[in-house]
């Protein structure tokens, strides 16, 4: 068996397996979407402890709320303007703001909403999930 890996101009591999005569295509995941997706969220500066990793925040009870990001790129790596992005959580407890979901990349393909989390509990965790088509992630909020 041979594979053979080619770029197109989009940077994305494209695989060639033959097998007995037979050539197969198959595309990267998330390839079939055209776009990829970074969920950040951000913490006042005057509290950088807050912030556990890139897309991973701490809020302290009763604060309920956190803005989320997300950059949506085009497979070729530029902005995706003019996207529509949905916003989900997996917190029974939480929404996003209506008027923030979904929401559409400005110039920059960027677009945040906030999440409200009611009656937070020390040590719950929600998880949230921007998409755009097939093309998804998640950032994560942690009270303490």
């Amino acid at each position: 068996m041979r594979t053979h890996a080619i770029r197109t101009l989009a940077a994305l591999a494209v695989t060639l397996t033959a097998t007995t005569g037979t050539v197969v295509l198959a595309a990267p995941a998330g390839a079939a979407t055209g776009y990829r997706v970074e969920v950040t969220c951000s913490v006042p500066k005057r509290q950088p402890e807050r912030q556990l990793a890139p897309d991973s925040c701490l809020n302290y009870v009763p604060d309920g709320t956190q803005t989320y990001t997300a950059k949506v790129r085009k497979a070729d790596g530029s902005a995706a303007a003019g996207v529509t992005v949905k916003w989900t959580d997996n917190a029974t407890s939480a929404h996003f703001r209506l008027r923030q979901n979904p929401c559409t990349t400005n110039s920059s393909g960027v677009c945040s909403a906030e999440l409200v989390v009611k009656n937070p509990k020390k040590g719950q965790k929600v998880t949230v999930t921007a998409t755009v088509g097939g093309a998804s992630d998640n950032g994560y909020l942690t009270f303490g």
